[in-house]
């Protein structure tokens, strides 16, 4: 019953060792680094590819400020700032949020009067 006890064990130890490595394996293909050189290999496994990609690294090496301001230029553009209404416009919009601190009350009069901007 032993034997059968360590042999199981043994399989179970290997089976894990495996695993492990599978999973090693797995983790660093799945890594934005991993992910790029499996579509570069793809790639360059691919005549019409490989002549593209050669003309472009080729291009890269010798224009490398050009291309870094134009990937600049695309993050920038993707990124971008999101639409930003003018502070004019705010009472417009949500006239209830903003009514509170554009007018006051007079006491004892029950009367409501706009602030003084100045």
């Amino acid at each position: 019953m032993t034997n059968d006890d360590d042999t199981l064990e043994r399989e179970i130890e290997a089976s894990r060792g495996r695993l492990d490595r599978m999973l090693d394996r797995l983790t660093q293909r799945l890594t934005p680094t991993g992910i790029v050189e499996d579509v570069l290999d793809t790639v360059r496994r691919d005549e019409t590819g490989a002549t593209l990609y050669d003309s472009a690294l080729e291009g890269v090496r010798r224009n490398p400020v050009p291309v870094l301001l134009m990937c600049l230029g695309a993050v920038m553009l993707i990124k971008g700032k999101g639409l930003r209404a003018p502070a004019t416009y705010r009472a417009v919009r949500d006239p209830d949020r903003y009514a509170a601190t554009a007018v006051t009350s007079t006491p004892g009069i029950g009367i409501t009067l706009p602030k003084d901007s100045r």
